[in-house]
Formats: structure tokens, sequence, C-alpha cells
């Protein structure tokens, strides 16, 4: 199967440091729009709809699938203080914050008539989507299906909800997510973003989707239930067919002990080997992280032009790709859902 991807921010944007950095409650934010909330979600998938409509209708796709963790939060949270305030919500509440109408409202803008699913799986949202959509093609459902993935969580609520785990950025000054540094510190923070992609069993672009795979880590001692299991990840990978990839997109969002626990199992795996993680550039974008990463990686791959951590990093900062033919995109969640993606790279 072949894919290819749209992405709000654009891929060239994702890996470039960048002024759409923002502050609620005094906390950094990365956000595409000077407006937060009001039906940011699906006005950042119709966006992209919108822009590339005529291309996606071309391949009369016949399905949806869309990941979001959260879904319309700002909404959500708007109807609940009317409700508190007033005793009235407006009737428009339900539909507009029921997470399947993000898939519905983009397939009926774009005409398509079968399947719209949102799956909402936590940060793997977007993976799940994707894996959705390759079971849909492989069962003979359809040729070509729509996959994408979407969060805008930046509102002052959830931005301490995020805070309340004691993970979010004290940084000042940027970077301020710092994925993989040396430190007992985290260096998390939230964004928004959004990505529509078509999956298709016919070859439309130079990116094969070899292999996608996803799990659920078993209940293990020491281990809570929004922590990374290593034993789990390094299973996970392990399973990932073929010889090792020339680089590897990290979920790594910050967290001292995620991004150190993920890093151990790669290691274990493909031992040293060039990484990176967007969150430094765009933030925790929650659902949609892993199919931006994915825009990321499919941009490294066609333009070879690789971005260094500027700190101490657990892996190997001074490590770049000496072949640019395969990368492996990782996505996880809270629960030990977890799951990999192997692109190959056909100019």
């Amino acid at each position: 199967m072949y894919l290819k991807v749209w992405s709000l921010p654009e891929p060239e944007s994702i890996l470039k440091e960048s002024a759409e950095w923002a502050f609620i409650n005094s906390r950094p934010v990365y956000s595409l729009s000077e407006v937060m909330g009001d039906a940011r979600a699906v006005q950042l998938l119709m966006s992209l709809a919108e822009k590339y409509a005529a291309e996606i209708r071309r391949f009369s796709p016949s399905a949806a699938y869309i990941g979001s963790s959260r879904g319309e939060i700002a909404l959500l949270v708007q109807g609940i203080r009317s409700w508190e305030g007033t005793g009235k919500v407006s009737p428009t509440l339900s539909p507009e914050t029921s997470m399947g109408t993000l898939a519905s409202q983009v397939a009926r803008y774009l005409g398509i008539t079968g399947s719209a699913a949102t799956i909402s799986q936590t940060c793997l949202s977007g993976l799940s989507a994707l894996h959705m959509a390759a079971l849909h093609v492989r069962a003979g459902e359809g040729r070509c299906v729509l996959f994408g993935a979407v969060d805008a969580p930046l509102t002052p609520f959830f931005v301490e909800t995020m805070a309340a785990l004691r993970i979010y950025t004290r940084e000042t000054t940027p970077p301020y997510v710092r994925p993989g540094h040396v430190t007992s510190k985290n260096t998390f923070a939230l964004g928004e973003g959004a990505v529509l992609g078509l999956l298709s069993s016919e070859r439309f672009s130079p990116f094969k989707l070899v292999q996608i795979r996803l799990h659920t880590a078993p209940v293990r001692h020491g281990v809570s239930f929004t922590a990374v299991d290593t034993e789990a990840l390094t299973a996970l990978l392990s399973q990932m067919e073929g010889e090792k990839p020339d680089f590897v997109l990290l979920h790594a969002p910050g967290t001292a002990q995620g991004d150190a626990a993920e890093w151990e199992a790669v290691y274990r795996v493909w031992g040293d080997i060039p990484v990176l993680s967007i969150k430094r550039f765009i933030g925790h974008t929650l659902g949609a992280a892993p199919l931006l990463s994915l825009s990321a990686a499919l941009f490294l791959l066609q333009t070879r032009k690789w971005v260094s951590m500027p700190y101490a990093t657990f892996w190997k900062g001074s490590l770049s790709p000496v072949r640019w033919r395969e990368v492996i995109v990782i996505g996880l969640g809270y629960g030990g859902v977890m799951g990999a993606l192997r692109i190959q790279y056909e100019p």
C-alpha cells in the first residue's frame, strides 16, 4: 500500500524553529492561529479538506477514518460553563462535540459515502486511524481510503489538566520542549495540528507503507497507567519486519522518564541509530502527533535535511542518516497503547 499526507503545520514547518508559540496561563503552547477554541478541531480538518479537495476527490476514497484524542474540547468546556451559569446549553452543543462528527463532516464535504469513523485512542489515535484504513484496504472494502487526525486542546482548562500531571515545561526560552534531554526535568508542552492522507492499494506516491502494528502493554508491577513500558515497546519494535531502519521518529514528548524508557526500547532493538522527535518544534498534539511525525518523516526522506537537537540527549545527537530509504515512526499513549509503522521510500 502507498500513501500521501497533507498536514497543518506543513511538513517543512514541523521541523523548524517557529514563532507560533503563545502562552496560556503563562504556559507555552504551539498555536497555529491567534484564535483558540470555538470548533477549532473541525476548522483545522476542514482547512486541509478544502485546500486539497480536488486531489483527494480525484482518487475517490471509499471511507474516512479520523483520529482524535479530545475532539472539540473547547466547545465542551464552553457548554459546561453555560449550563453552570444559566442552566441552558446551545442546541448545537451535542452534535458539535460528538467525536464521530469530525470524520463525517470531512467525509460529507469530500463526497465520501462509505464508512466515516472517528477513532479516539489517546495519543495513538492518528496511528489507529491509519491502521483502520490499512485494514479496510487489505480486506478489499475499497481501493483507496482517507485517513487523518486532529487535536486542538489549547484551552486554559486542558492546559491545566496536563500541568496537573507535573510534566509541563518550565522553560522560559525556546526550545520549550526538549525531548531526550539529559536531565530530570520534564519539558512537555501542548500544541495543535491536523493531518489528512490517502492510503491506496495502487502506487500513486513514492511512499510505501510496509508495515503497521499496534500493541497494548499488559499490566506490569511498577509500571503506571501513564508510563511507557519499555519491555512491551521492545517486544513491539522487535516485531517490525525488515532490516534496521535508516532513522526513527520517536514519540518523545519531553517527559524525562517517558523519553528515557522509549529510547531504551529503541536501543535494545537497533542500537545507536539516528532519532528525532518533532515535539521540540510543535509541542505535543495528542492524537494528531503520530501522523504529524509521519508527515515529517516523509519530508525528511525526500529532502534529506536532518535536524539535530541543540542540547545533550540520551541518544547520540551527532548521528544522522547515512541512507534515506526507510523510517520507523513510533506512537505511544495512556494505558499502555503503542504502535509503530515502517515506511519505505521508492522515488
